[in-house]
Parts: structure tokens; C-alpha cells; sequence
């Protein structure tokens, strides 16, 4: 009866972690995109997948306006975006959307900030406390415009007789990736030094924050 007692507050603060609003929205934002992406060559299965993204950007905002930030739902929105951006680019590439140099830039460096923040998590006193940063949220979202973009394009093509739609829209996301890489690089840069130190520079940065006070 003890241990049961004991366990309850845990599970309880578990479920109160888990059972939220914008995990709600993440969970249903990463469904829209698997399922959209199967037929991201199509206006549907496009839009499924815009709005599936901007589902993402909204569950962190949703996440502070109702105080239900949590560390939690922190990982699962960090897992959500690699696998639906793994999916995007698997669908892409298997359609032919955008230039193969674009797709494989992606999947490398959302490839080694995934590994890196699973090393960073296995070293960590705190699991999933590693969260992701604003240059890596920035540069997803960046990414992610870049290949509707070209996405778009494609569609478009196929819709008009004039060229010119089409060429603006690859211009946009041939911008869009250029302007994603500062932001993309400095994350897997933060993410490989927190795999290496492990948590040395955040007990660092609260040793520091103590002696302040």
C-alpha cells in the first residue's frame, strides 16, 4: 500500500505531463504530415503537410500561454519533427521534388542532431531534459519552408503552362535552404558540444548562477 501510495504522485505527474494540450496538437500535427506526405505531389496532400508543420510551431505557444511546458512534452515535439521531417524527405526524394543536394543537406544534419541529442540525453543526470534550441527550431522551420517550396513547384508545373510560377517557387526554396543553414549548422554544433560535455556545462552554468546569488 506504501509503495502503491508513493508511485501514485509519480504516475500521476507522468500522466499530467502526457495528457496535455499541445502534445495533443504535436501528436495531431505529426499524423497530418504522415499521412499528407504520401501524396505531397498533390494541392491535399501538400496542405496536409503545411499545416501539420504549423501545428508545431503552435504547441510550443500553446505550451506557454497554458503553463503546460514540460520537459515531457519537450522530447516528444524533438521526436515528432524527426520523424515526420524524415518522412518528408523519404517522400520527396522518392518523387523527385527538389534537388537531391537540398534533401540530403537535410537528412545529414537532422540526422546528427538527432543522434547527438540522444547522446546528450544518455549522459544527462535529467532525461529529456535536453531541448531543442531556438537556432535549431529556426533552421527546421526554414527547412521545412524550403521544401514546400519546392514541393509547390512541382505541383504547379504540372497545373500551368507558364514557366515562370514554378521558377519563382524553386527560387524561394533554394533562398529559404541557403538562409536555413547558419541557423541548421550552429544547432548541430550546439548539439555535438552537449553530447560531449554531457551535463559539465550545466552544472557549470547553475554552479555560476549560485555563486551570483
Amino acid at each position: 500500500m506504501k509503495k502503491a501510495r508513493e508511485a501514485s504522485p509519480v504516475a500521476h505527474k507522468i500522466a499530467k505531463d502526457i495528457f496535455t494540450v499541445p502534445n495533443l496538437i504535436s501528436v495531431t500535427g505529426a499524423a497530418l504530415v504522415m499521412h499528407g506526405s504520401e501524396k505531397i505531389d498533390t494541392a491535399e496532400g501538400l496542405a496536409e503537410c503545411a499545416v501539420g508543420r504549423l501545428a508545431d510551431v503552435l504547441d510550443g505557444i500553446v505550451a506557454r500561454m497554458t503553463g503546460q511546458t514540460s520537459n515531457t512534452g519537450a522530447a516528444l515535439d524533438a521526436t515528432t519533427d524527426k520523424i515526420v521531417m524524415a518522412k518528408i524527405l523519404y517522400e520527396m526524394n522518392k518523387k523527385e521534388l527538389a534537388p537531391k543536394r537540398v534533401l540530403g543537406t537535410v537528412a545529414v544534419l537532422n540526422s546528427i542532431n538527432a543522434a547527438a541529442t540522444g547522446i546528450a540525453n544518455l549522459r544527462s543526470d535529467e532525461k529529456a531534459e535536453t531541448r531543442p534550441t531556438k537556432s535549431g527550431k529556426v533552421g527546421l522551420a526554414m527547412e521545412t519552408a524550403a521544401l514546400v517550396a519546392y514541393a509547390a513547384a512541382e505541383l504547379v508545373d504540372k497545373r500551368t503552362d507558364s514557366p515562370k510560377p514554378a521558377k519563382l517557387l524553386r527560387k524561394l526554396g533554394a533562398g529559404a535552404f541557403a538562409a536555413s543553414l547558419p541557423f541548421a549548422t550552429h544547432a548541430t554544433y550546439t548539439y555535438i558540444k552537449r553530447a560531449i560535455n554531457g551535463d559539465a556545462e550545466r552544472k557549470k552554468k547553475n554552479q555560476k548562477s549560485r555563486h551570483a546569488k
